[in-house]
């Protein structure tokens, strides 16, 4: 039963407010012509004048009243509009942070096996690197060696 009343209070709030404007100008005129009965009999013009004049500060003070309940009933309604979409956004980041992670750890799996592909390619290249080092070196080692003279041969 209460889930049936809290449920729509936004609704009811705005009827309610709609029904108090109604109630405020019948009140008000009632309440002009109580005044204006009960003053009869001493002033007939003041009775008019006071009469009126209740009546307006009555209306007035009733109309600001309904105006306070329909837009407090407006703040309810659109607080739980911006709660929506407030959880819709919220949804929505989760869901782009999980695909920009899952995104991440791809480009890093990718980078890994770059760095894996990398690795290989210079040990290999400093592998061909140090043959052909070592080549040049025994090179130059035996041009060295043909240059120099013997010596073992030359002084008997």
């Amino acid at each position: 039963m209460f889930d049936a009343i809290f449920g729509r209070s936004v609704k009811i709030l705005k009827i309610l407010a709609k029904v108090q404007c109604v109630l405020a100008f019948v009140l008000a005129s009632m309440l002009c012509g109580a005044v204006h009965e009960m003053l009869k009999p001493f002033s007939r013009f003041s009775a008019i004048v006071l009469g009126l004049v209740v009546a307006v500060v009555f209306w007035v003070l009733q109309m600001f009243l309904a105006w306070a309940v329909y837009a407090f009933a407006e703040l309810v309604e659109y607080t739980k509009e911006t709660h929506k979409e407030l959880s819709n956004m919220s949804a929505g980041l989760a869901r782009y942070t999980q695909a920009t992670y899952e995104e991440l750890h791809s480009m890093n799996k990718g980078l890994e096996a770059y760095t894996k592909a990398m690795g290989k390619t210079m040990n290999s290249m400093n592998k061909n690197l140090y043959l052909v080092a070592k080549h040049c070196c025994a090179e130059e080692e035996r041009a060295r060696a043909a240059a120099r003279p013997q010596s073992g041969n030359n002084n008997k």
